[in-house]
């Protein structure tokens, strides 16, 4: 097989730039940047874009490219609340304090409690602002919780706007440089979840470029061994051309500020959530660290550093992130911005869908209390496939049975006068527990019972309110009739000391809700050695717990456990009863995933199974190999496990030659 021109080259940059001067010249063309993946036109008359809309859509077409036009002058600031106050509807909940200028980039960023009742097109918002202003605006949703995070990045991207233009047009020459060889082959390398869970990292090399695909911990330690193989020489940091996130959990996201640690000065692509969770669960992993007395592989500063070169793209939006690659994110249902990534390589030469973690369901008749739509399985051209299989193994109870055990718990441990515990990510899980407990709550399925949320939990529950638009459909619609589903008077947000103190105290029945949810550190650790050795409290495990972790320690039957304090050893001898309850995994179980198989369309011709133990890997490859008519291959697809450091080139491949040797006998 031959790579042919057309499959290596778009428009150049000097055809680019010429394209833009002869289509945008009655603007009044200033300059023209290249910032990020996007295009940036400098205009002296701001007013034509506005009155020629479609010029810029069109054109943007055209060029396969993502344009944006700024003004190269700007009215007042004051001019500007003025204009932006009369514009926008006063119900829509916009005072003067909630407006913010970035004076380097020109743009105004504008919190709003309520932007379903502007009233307009947000397209012709923007436009008309610019056109009577010079100022690019971005509305954003004003959260029902406080968020400092939310608040720290608007703050960090307005002090550090000129390191953050430096940074865009640092991007913008490696995004929109002249290809050099063009897209030869198509290879994947695994650096983590290849034969595990945790530390996910996959090296795609198309011999023109470079992209890494998300750059995890593992959930079992802080040592090298939670590391990813960056250090093997198909890795090299001068040689990365981009890193795309898949979602902002540890497993994920862990060892991404380590790359700009060493040096690494490229973009990094994720949605917006997933920008401002990331920011809290990698802090969280720097104190995590000092706390138990361990250097952490970086700093505050790295993850700052980070923040400069995080490129935030919505989910259906086609971006560039390398000359020859596009990326595509789509809802993956599993927490809060996570995303499918969909690469486009060589002007429709590959095609690789990587799934990161994801949740599929069925909508029709589901009664359970779901935070997010299901994950997307339409796509226009998918030639691999790379998808988790953490629960390729086993089928977990359905999420209804799951809510009613939880319920019947509650109950339980309420009537002898006991504490629940119940260990939660603070990412996903600890939202879904909750917005179950209070929904019983509020039908009369549970008694008054205190639920104490501790940990992470209240800042990332924070976020999740203010992207009500990415939630699904009944959990936002009842947040748009003012209903909030993660508090009601019975929980109680644990900010102090004393707070935690009362909850482990008080005579009365509790829920305590705790990160982390492996009980690899955390809360969770205190109120486990103050209350393990009572009977009448109960441990529940609701989410998936990773070898070597305590909870899967726990989880298998270990009944005495050792903790070091102040250099004595103490052991915790565990009376209360532990249960698991897996049906509120944000993991597809087996049947999900067969299901999501079946409904995938178009069917790729390789599948390559990650992010599992053995067992539920070849499980799973096992099942798809002798089923593949039923799940409507109309070939049978190439199935490959590959491990950690094995590089699969797939493309030019022998198919066809694969395909007889994996099939035959």
């Amino acid at each position: 097989m031959s790579t042919k021109n057309s499959h290596n080259k778009g428009l150049s940059r000097k055809q680019i730039i010429i394209t833009l001067w002869q289509a945008l010249k009655d603007a009044g063309i200033a300059s023209i940047e290249f910032e990020g993946p996007e295009i940036a036109v400098y205009v002296n008359n701001p007013k034509y874009i506005l009155e020629n809309e479609r010029v810029v859509a069109d054109l943007a077409k055209t060029i396969r490219k993502r344009i944006v036009v700024r003004a190269k002058n700007r009215k007042s600031r004051e001019e500007t609340i003025k204009f932006i106050m009369e514009v926008i509807p006063r119900e829509a909940g916009v005072s003067p304090s909630d407006i913010e200028f970035d004076d380097v980039l020109g743009e105004v960023k504008v919190l709003v409690a309520h932007p379903e009742k502007i009233g307009v097109n947000l397209r012709k918002l923007q436009n008309l602002i610019l056109a009577e202003t010079g100022w690019r605006i971005h509305i954003i949703k004003k959260p029902l919780l406080t968020s400092r995070i939310l608040a720290s990045v608007i703050r960090h991207y307005l002090e550090k706007s000129s390191e953050r233009r430096k940074a865009l047009r640092s991007i913008g020459e490696r995004v929109f440089r002249d290809m050099v060889v063009g897209t030869r082959y198509v290879r994947v390398i695994g650096l983590g979840s290849f034969g595990e869970v945790g530390r996910s990292a996959i090296l795609v090399d198309t011999g023109e470029s470079k992209i890494l695909l998300d750059a995890g911990a593992s959930p079992t330690g802080l040592g090298p061994e939670a590391f990813p193989y960056f250090y093997t020489s198909e890795f090299r940091i001068e040689d990365l051309d981009a890193v795309v996130i898949t979602h902002a959990h540890l497993d994920h996201i862990g060892m991404l500020p380590l790359l700009f640690k060493y040096g690494y000065r490229g973009p990094v692509y994720m949605t917006e959530p997933t920008r401002d969770i990331a920011i809290l669960v990698l802090q969280d992993y720097i104190e995590l660290a000092r706390r138990e007395g361990r250097d952490p592989p970086y700093t505050l500063k790295d993850i700052e550093t980070m923040l400069n070169y995080t490129i935030t793209v919505p989910y259906n939006t086609v971006t560039d992130v390398a000359p020859d690659t596009k990326l595509t994110f789509s809802n993956a249902g599993h927490i809060l911005g996570s995303a499918v990534a969909h690469l486009h390589i060589g002007q429709g030469l590959f095609n690789i869908l990587y799934t990161g973690d994801i949740k599929y369901y069925r909508m029709k008749g589901d009664k359970g209390t779901r935070l997010l739509p299901t994950a997307a399985y339409q796509f226009h051209r998918v030639e691999a496939l790379i998808i988790e299989s953490t629960y390729g193994a086993v089928d977990t109870q359905s999420r209804e049975e799951a809510e009613k055990e939880l319920i019947e718990m509650v109950n339980k441990v309420h009537k002898r006068g006991g504490k629940l515990l119940i260990p939660v990510m603070a990412v996903g899980r600890g939202q879904e527990i909750l917005a179950v407990l209070n929904r019983a709550y509020k039908e009369g399925r549970i008694p008054p019972i205190n639920i104490y949320v501790d940990g992470m939990v209240y800042e990332v529950t924070a976020i999740y309110t203010a992207y009500i638009n990415l939630l699904a459909k009944p959990i936002r619609e009842a947040i748009e009739r003012g209903e909030n589903p993660f508090i009601s008077d019975i929980t109680i947000y644990v900010n102090d000391v004393a707070k935690r103190e009362e909850a482990i105290n008080t005579p009365e029945p509790a829920i305590i809700l705790a990160t982390s949810g492996m009980m690899q550190g955390g809360p969770i650790i205190e109120y486990f050695k103050a209350l393990a050795e009572d009977p009448k409290n109960a441990l529940a495990f609701v989410s998936y717990q990773a070898p070597g972790t305590l909870g899967r320690r726990l989880v298998e039957g270990e009944r005495e456990i050792i903790f070091e304090e102040n250099g004595h050893l103490r052991p915790v001898r565990v009376k209360l009863e532990v249960k698991r309850i897996e049906g509120f995994t944000g993991h597809a179980t087996r049947s999900e995933l067969l299901m999501y198989l079946r409904h995938l369309k178009p069917k790729p011709r390789t599948i390559i199974f990650n992010h599992g133990e053995y067992n539920a890997l070849t499980s799973l490859a096992l099942t798809v190999k002798r089923q593949w008519e039923r799940l409507g291959f109309k070939s049978p697809p190439e199935i490959l496990i590959p491990e950690n450091l094995e590089a699969i080139r797939l493309y030019p491949r022998y198919y066809k030659k694969n395909l007889s040797l994996t099939y035959s006998g």
